[in-house]
Parts: C-alpha cells; structure tokens; sequence
C-alpha cells in the first residue's frame, strides 16, 4: 500500500478529519513511527521507549470484522518488544464501540477523556477516550 492508498483509506475510515498525502508521508518517515501495512489495513505508533502512542489504525470498511486490526495489532506489539516498549497509549472516539472492543481485547484501560475532542460534520463534537496497556 502506498502513501496514497493509505490517504484514501483513512479518508474512507475518518472523513470528518482525513489526512492529506503529506502527512502520512512525513509520519512514515520520523524515525520514531512505526508502522505496520497490509492490503487492507495500516497501524502508525510513534515510539519513544518506554511509551508508545497508536497515532493511527485504519482498516477498510469492507475488509473489517475479519480479524485485520488484531492482526495489525498482533504485529506491532512484536515490534515493541524489540523497541523496549511497555506501556501504549491511544485516543478513540467514545461512540466507536467495535474500536473499544478491540482496545480492550488487548488490555487497554480508560485512564481520561477529553470532552469534544473529535469534531464531527454535521453531528455534535464527539469526547477523546484515553486509553493505556501495560505490556509489562
């Protein structure tokens, strides 16, 4: 998947805020970034041991509920073991349930929010639910 695939599947994946090309260019080229790429999904985490944060997962809406995020996330969390990682971070939007559901299939904890984080077209601002997983 390329720079631009991955623009126009997030676009698909979060269109009240879609990257431009840029963005996704220079966050896969920080050194810090890492990034895990298939076919029909993609993870960004930046990493500064002993943390990371999940900037990003997106996976397309027609290949979702097929295991493709676990996976994603399965393979990541291999790389954090080499990278000394023990404690990940994220944000989720607090109405996407199935993203939840998967977060704390991994043992991510609420530890925040904050309140109308997420703008959204034509719908009220959405909270920013801050998660934590221990891998340690």
């Amino acid at each position: 998947m390329t720079p631009e695939d991955m623009t126009a599947l997030y676009a698909r994946c979060f269109p009240d805020r879609p990257w431009d090309e840029s963005e996704i260019t220079t966050l896969l080229n920080r050194a810090d970034v890492v990034s895990v790429i298939t076919d029909n999904g993609f993870v960004l985490a930046s990493c500064i041991a002993p943390e990371a944060e999940i900037l990003t997962i997106a996976v397309s809406p027609d290949h979702r509920r097929q295991g493709i995020a676990s996976e994603l996330f399965r393979t990541l969390w291999s790389n954090f073991s080499t990278r000394g990682i023990d404690t990940v971070f994220l944000e989720v939007a607090s109405g996407n349930s199935a993203a939840m559901e998967l977060y704390k299939s991994f043992d991510f904890q609420e530890v925040g929010r904050r309140k109308g984080y997420y703008t959204r077209i034509n719908a009220p601002a959405e909270d920013a639910v801050v998660m934590r997983c221990a891998l340690t």
